[in-house]
């Protein structure tokens, strides 16, 4: 399972090579083809210049999560979709848009994406720290709001946290043993509810003990 996923994502990917797989499901004059383009477009000037903690571009992230919904979930092959296949991976693209970068808005997203896109983009993004008490309050209210989230929303989350899983262990010990029980707590209960990658989720939090110890030694030796 997790062989699988990191073979699909080793592979050297450009706009070239991701679009050619936009084209097994959609002619590139179509209009489906078309917004898939402009949201690679949007999210790629979006975090131009973020890294995230490993080094590698952000955007490289929130492609990733396109990428295993389409090559390894199957999205375009689901027919029981409530919301279309391509308004999907737009969101996919877009997902960390509205909660990370200030330009970005909900009513910028509706304007530019339409309704269904940003009722998704509204429930994956986090409303800001500063509507709240504390991080533990935001953070509850946000899983709250996934817990009795629709099934296109659970489908981009969980690919999500399955890539962030996958690349966690450059992160400091205090972020991985948080995000470790986040996933446990709460990703895969949506995952069990669900049933969609559940086995992968729960293969990335095995043995997690022994990983983390071993984790601390390398970090104490560099």
């Amino acid at each position: 399972m997790l062989q699988k996923i990191k073979r699909i994502l080793a592979a050297s990917e450009n706009r070239q090579t991701f679009f050619a797989r936009i084209e097994r499901y959609y002619s590139r004059y179509s209009m489906e083809y078309e917004v898939i383009e402009c949201a690679y477009d949007d999210a790629k000037d979006a975090f131009r210049n973020v890294k995230r903690t490993g080094g590698e571009r952000y955007f490289e992230h929130v492609r990733a999560v396109a990428i295993i919904l389409i090559d390894y979930v199957g999205i375009c092959e689901l027919c029981n979709l409530q919301i279309p296949a391509h308004k999907i991976i737009v969101a996919a693209l877009l997902h960390d848009v509205v909660e990370d970068c200030e330009e970005w808005s909900l009513n910028r997203t509706a304007r530019r994406y339409g309704r269904s896109t940003t009722m998704i983009l509204d429930y994956v993004s986090k409303r800001p720290k500063s509507d709240f008490s504390s991080t533990r309050e935001q953070l509850s209210h946000y899983h709250k709001k996934l817990i009795n989230a629709p099934f296109e929303v659970i489908l981009i989350k969980l690919a999500d946290r399955l890539h962030n899983q996958l690349t966690l262990w450059c992160c400091n010990e205090e972020k991985i043993r948080r995000k470790h029980r986040e996933t446990v707590d709460i990703f895969l209960l949506l995952a069990r509810r669900w049933g969609i990658l559940v086995h992968e989720l729960e293969a990335t939090t095995e043995d997690f003990d022994n990983r983390i110890e071993k984790h601390i030694k390398q970090c104490s030796m560099t």
